[in-house]
């Protein structure tokens, strides 16, 4: 379940569409490395009803492998920085991105995505704190009570992206 969730996590990275007053990302192409840390949390209410030793260990899976970050690579091209950020949101159906605000160093979009797990809702925001590296963050609501708290460190890595293949 862990696995999925942050799967999509990071599909959803930063899945920001396109609108009318949008303005790149200044952010250089090329290869970046992001570092995720995910943190979920379950409502009180539904935890009670598990078993403590069963407990435990969700618990220790909603903080996302021990505490632990995942890292993983992706290239970004001038084409996809020629519109708003949404790393494969177009293929999607499922899901509803609402670009709030775009600047060069700033873009903020609301999510909605429906499952048959239910409706998630959320904030993300994309932050280029220099050419050369970035943060993003996003707060998500599952129907019922999940929480999820996202949060992605990126650092730019160089020009050539190797065998990474483009995200569009």
């Amino acid at each position: 379940m862990r696995n999925g969730i942050v799967i999509g996590a990071m599909l959803l990275l930063p899945l920001i569409a396109a609108a009318g007053d949008f303005t790149p990302l200044a952010v250089k192409p090329g290869l970046w490395e992001a570092t995720v840390t995910t943190k979920m949390q379950l409502p009180d209410a539904m935890l009670s009803q598990v078993p403590p030793d069963r407990r435990a260990q969700m618990e220790a899976m909603m903080t996302g492998r021990g505490g632990q970050p995942m890292t993983v690579k992706s290239c970004l091209t001038k084409e996809a920085l020629s519109h708003a950020l949404d790393f494969g949101a177009q293929q999607r159906k499922n899901c509803q991105y609402k670009l709030v605000s775009s600047s060069s160093t700033k873009q903020e979009a609301d999510v909605e995505c429906t499952s048959d797990r239910g409706k998630i809702t959320g904030k993300m925001m994309f932050e280029a704190l220099s050419p050369e590296s970035g943060k993003v963050t996003m707060q998500m609501f599952q129907e019922g009570g999940m929480k999820m708290n996202i949060t992605v460190n990126t650092r730019y890595l160089g020009p050539d992206c190797g065998d990474v293949k483009p995200r569009q």
